[in-house]
């Protein structure tokens, strides 16, 4: 125990040290280069994805590897509507419950069940048109169809 007291007391005493010694790299009084670059490149944008052309986005659910195409629908601001999903998605825990969808003014997505209970949120993504925020453990993305 008095071993570890001791190198403890060592290295803060020496980090006290050497920071003692390299001085301050900037004086007080004079700005950081770079801060206000770095903070503007650091802002999330949570803008809605484009899905205004799309005629059919496909799911994947990314824990299972099941992936099921379903039909655009053209106002999903409007409230929930119907989501045709496939029976490719059967295998899917996640999806296999999904039959409504909605968007909203932010951004997100919603899918629910029959009920209208939320099973799973959607923000735009990077790379992708959507990936899952809820729940936690949902691992889907939203890409356009092809074909």
């Amino acid at each position: 125990m008095n071993f570890a007291a001791t190198a403890f007391g060592a290295g803060i005493a020496a980090s006290v040290f050497v920071a003692g010694l390299q001085g301050a790299t900037v004086t007080a009084t004079e700005p950081v280069a770079g801060v206000a670059t770095l903070a503007a490149t650091a802002m999330v944008s949570t803008a809605a994805a484009d899905t205004t052309r799309l005629n059919a986005v496909r799911l994947i659910d990314l824990r299972s590897g099941a992936t099921c195409k379903i039909a655009a629908s053209p106002n999903l601001e409007a409230g929930f509507a119907n989501a045709p999903i496939g029976p490719d998605c059967a295998g899917s825990p996640t999806l296999q419950s999904v039959s409504q969808w909605r968007s909203s003014r932010d951004g997100t997505l919603e899918m629910a069940d029959s009920e209208g209970r939320t099973l799973m949120r959607f923000m735009p993504g990077d790379g992708v048109l959507f990936e899952s925020i809820y729940p936690s453990d949902a691992l889907v993305t939203i890409v356009p169809a092809r074909g």
